[in-house]
């Protein structure tokens, strides 16, 4: 079983992770440069991508989708891969990567809850992932351009990783159990990390127009459902697959 999860993760990380990295290439990375313009007063070349978020000296990465990025801390810019071919292959590596080991985990995750799993499984797991590690949390930290102000990033990472938890647990307890008490606990865990609140700026700043901003999270969002749903469908396609005798 082990080879089968290691095989099937690879296949659909790769298959998702190439896939994804070709619609950042058209939607998101163009939005991130031309924030990088507004902040920098010129055209950036230290972006780098993913399904996850920007980071840079003014505000760093919130982890709920889109694109993570390095950029100079100091004076002298450390080195980043140059704008095209460049920076969609570290781009495409990226997304592969991240792919393989998400895809790792939701087979897991599908073995845990010893369900079925086949395409029709793994895109409901996906759909389930896409929701606690990306849509969730960006309920209270959006994805971020370039030149957003942003509260400290410990308290965001902080914030984060409480909101995909409760988030992951509160839906596993919603759907993957008939007990009305772990039901209701379920909704209480994903509502609590909002009632809580997510840590925000004193003051809100920004280099970039409101709506490439708006624009960028959006996008951002409905690229990282694509990727969690082709991975999750891959996942459970390719393992059914590869679980065949002979």
């Amino acid at each position: 079983m082990l080879k089968t999860l290691i095989l099937s993760a690879a296949a659909a990380g790769v298959a998702a992770g190439l896939f994804t990295a070709v619609v950042q290439h058209v939607t998101t990375t163009p939005i991130i440069i031309e924030a990088e313009r507004y902040e920098t007063g010129a055209p950036s070349q230290d972006h780098s991508g993913g399904p996850s978020e920007h980071d840079h000296p003014e505000t760093a990465a919130v982890p709920a989708g889109g694109e993570p990025a390095v950029m100079a801390v100091a004076a002298e810019e450390e080195w980043a891969p140059a704008d095209g071919v460049e920076r969609t292959i570290y781009t495409s590596l990226a997304t592969t990567v991240i792919g393989i080991g998400f895809g790792l985990a939701l087979l897991g995750a599908m073995v845990l809850a010893g369900v079925r799993i086949n395409a029709r499984t793994g895109l409901a797991f996906g759909a389930a992932a896409f929701i606690a590690v990306a849509l969730a949390p960006a309920m209270g930290l959006p994805p971020e351009i370039p030149g957003s102000g942003a509260a400290e990033l410990g308290d965001r990472q902080a914030w984060w990783f409480f909101a995909v938890a409760a988030t992951a647990v509160g839906l596993g307890g919603l759907l993957l159990t008939q007990n009305i008490a772990l039901q209701v606990g379920g909704v209480v865990l994903i509502a609590l990390p909002h009632i809580v609140g997510a840590p925000h700026p004193h003051e809100y700043v920004s280099t970039a127009p409101a709506e490439l901003a708006g624009h960028f999270a959006a996008t951002s969002l409905a690229v990282t459902a694509i990727f969690w749903g082709v991975l999750g469908y891959a996942s459970g396609a390719f393992y059914e697959r590869f679980s065949r005798p002979g």
